[in-house]
């Protein structure tokens, strides 16, 4: 009796292994939603809706897998229950296609055709390219019509014969709800999404892209560099994928790289909109301000509502200068895309001081009966353009019992955002220990551009002429200069060499 009766619990225990879906092993929501899917599209119905019951046990308010359970009751011809999983939906997500599309097929089977029409109506409105909404359309439609005939008033009452529904892929609707995540800023959000549709369909190349852009916004460049490989070795030539090339040029940089891949894509496909967006950012960089509005022009003239142009145009503006018609673009560009989290920060920035004053005073207590030495000064600077800025600094220098008073004027000009170059002038009436004049310049290179943990780097210049009563200086200065810790450290080193008009020479 002891053997027998551990045959039959071993026999039993091998028939509930058996039995239990392997979707038992799922513990996620995701995981249970993926494998929901599966057996749905394979019409397996009733193990697709406990999987989905389980699933919105973790995560209640997930529209997509309420709307796979509307459809998975659907096929379980409970209309009810799938009314109150499409329903439940369309509270969480208004605008879910799917899930008005799942309504109306209720309403329809229900033999409600007042309210089913208007909302098969809307779907397909939305998506022309539907052919399911418009077949939902055209059947209603003609339930709706009077009887021809009064001889066959059974067939006229009869539920008309349709073939099994199928639902429409729900990778458009994720891939939807990745792009609001990613538009309003939500990177990590959007990430989980791409994710989630590329299980359910590994070679969509447009989830790919997706996922790069999404990973190289978050400046993970090398992975998201990966994503658009992987999208060309499906599509050989994918014009999404080679533009995704430009952008993360640009994020990483190489502005020079950037120029030359959308330089060719433009050659294959000059009217492309996306293409001359990022040819009108890609001159915002080289600071032809010129070419970048033409192209930002150009896109507009394809697509009048396109809102990347318009903030493009509002950059450039602000770039010359004109601060009020950059915030006017960008308006115009937050009202065809609401909440876009580009186009808000770009509005946070505050309007450009043009008038910069500074303020200083040293003073030094001195050994060996060289007394105390003061040093004060106050400069004032004007922003001509967002290139150019003029200055002028007045120094007072107390030494030896003396006072030397001296006036400099000074030029700054950016001619790239990645070169600048300096010019002053300073003049010491009755000087008795400053230089009687001093003529200078500089220039400054930025050869790294800021990264999250450094950067940026540049190369600088400093020479000066100064000439003093009994002598005459030149020095030249070259320096480096770096930043840390995401531009909160900044080190420089700078190399100091002199020489006087008799050809005694200092270096340290």
């Amino acid at each position: 009796m002891g053997r027998g009766r551990r045959l039959s619990l071993a026999a039993c225990l091998i028939l509930a292994v058996a039995a239990a879906p392997h979707a038992a092993l799922a513990q996620t929501a995701d995981e249970l939603y993926a494998l929901a899917v599966k057996a749905r599209q394979a019409q397996n119905f009733d193990e697709a809706a406990d999987l989905l019951k389980r699933a919105l046990a973790l995560k209640p308010n997930n529209a997509d897998a309420l709307v796979q359970l509307g459809f998975a009751e659907l096929g379980r011809n409970d209309l009810q229950a799938a009314r109150d999983a499409f329903s439940k939906a369309l509270s969480i997500a208004p605008t879910y296609r799917d899930a008005s599309f799942g309504l109306a097929e209720v309403e329809f089977r229900s033999g409600n055709l007042d309210a089913a029409l208007p909302l098969a109506e809307t779907v397909a409105k939305a998506d022309p390219a539907n052919a399911d909404a418009a077949t939902l359309v055209e059947n209603i439609r003609k339930a709706k019509q009077p009887a021809v005939s009064k001889l066959k008033p059974a067939a006229t009452a009869a539920a008309p014969v349709r073939k099994p529904y199928r639902r429409p892929d729900p990778v458009p609707g994720l891939m939807e709800e990745g792009r609001r995540l990613r538009q309003a800023g939500k990177l990590p959000e959007a990430e989980k999404v791409y994710r989630r549709a590329l299980k359910l369909s590994p070679k969509n190349t447009d989830i790919v892209v997706a996922l790069g852009l999404v990973v190289g916004s978050s400046q993970r460049f090398d992975e998201a560099g990966h994503f658009f490989d992987r999208a060309l070795a499906i599509k050989p030539g994918l014009l999404d994928a080679r533009l995704g090339k430009v952008r993360l040029a640009i994020w990483q940089g190489d502005t020079p790289r950037a120029r030359a891949l959308v330089d060719e894509a433009l050659a294959s496909v000059p009217d492309n909109a996306e293409a001359l967006d990022l040819d009108g950012r890609i001159a915002l960089l080289e600071g032809d301000h010129r070419r970048a509005g033409k192209s930002f022009q150009r896109v507009l003239a394809l697509e009048p509502r396109n809102a990347e142009a318009l903030m493009g145009i509002g950059d450039v503006r602000r770039a010359e200068g004109d601060d009020e018609a950059a915030r006017e673009a960008y308006h115009q560009a937050l009202a065809i895309e609401p909440g876009s989290a580009d186009i808000e920060r770009r509005l946070a920035v505050p309007p450009p001081r043009k008038w910069r004053l500074d303020i200083g005073s040293e003073v030094s207590d001195l050994t060996n009966g060289l007394g105390d030495w003061t040093d004060s000064s106050a400069g004032l600077a004007y922003r001509l353009s967002p290139r150019t800025t003029i200055s002028g600094h007045t120094r007072l220098a107390i030494r030896f019992g003396h006072t030397d008073v001296q006036i400099e004027g000074r030029i700054d000009q950016a001619f790239t955002p990645a070169f600048s170059t300096y010019a002053l002038a300073a003049v010491t009436p009755d000087a008795d220990f400053l230089a009687r004049y001093s003529i200078g310049a500089g220039a400054s290179w930025q050869v790294v551009a800021p990264a999250k943990a450094f950067g940026p780097l540049s190369l600088n210049i400093d020479a000066r002429y100064d000439d003093f009563a009994d002598t005459s200086v030149t020095s030249i200065q070259p320096w480096i200069q770096g930043y840390v810790l995401d531009g909160r450290l900044g080190l420089s080193a700078r190399w100091v060499h002199a020489e006087d008009d008799t050809g005694a020479r200092a270096d340290g």
